[in-house]
């Protein structure tokens, strides 16, 4: 393995932790501290779906990047991509034209980003395309 390729499986399994991390944090606080107070009139299934829908996505994005699909992770990507700045561009520009969001926000806009970040590195990195050719060659190898 090149240096690339090496330093590009080590940001496959980061992306990884990031994907394990991030949900297990979040379970964690809810068991101990309880429903959060901006998701207790009725909201927690909009923010559930919301959730596993970028956690899902990013897992899509991510098996495709370390099994070596390059369009598959493209499309997923650029999807991944484009819902995140969106769920993280609305809620600043309403919290910039002043309107009142709930106190969870700030912490949802830096989740969301993170997973956005965690995303595009899946999608730009030439550290994830040098991993991916050398996933795509040793697939290729005869047993």
């Amino acid at each position: 393995m090149t240096t690339a390729q090496i330093w590009g499986r080590r940001v496959m399994f980061a992306v990884l932790a990031l994907v394990i991390a991030i949900p297990m944090v979040n379970f964690r606080r809810l068991m101990t501290e309880g429903v959060p107070v901006g998701l207790q009139h009725g909201d927690i299934n909009l923010a559930y779906a919301i959730g596993m829908f970028f956690s899902v996505l990013l897992i899509l994005v991510w098996y495709f990047a370390y099994v070596g699909r390059g369009q598959a992770r493209v499309m997923l990507g650029m999807i991944y991509l484009l819902t995140t700045s969106v769920s993280v561009v609305v809620p600043l520009t309403l919290l910039f034209l002043g309107t009142a969001l709930p106190p969870s926000w700030p912490i949802s806009i830096g989740l969301a980003s993170v997973y956005g970040l965690a995303g595009w590195v899946l999608l730009v990195s030439p550290n994830i395309k040098a991993f991916q050719l050398y996933q795509r060659q040793l697939r290729s190898l005869p047993i």
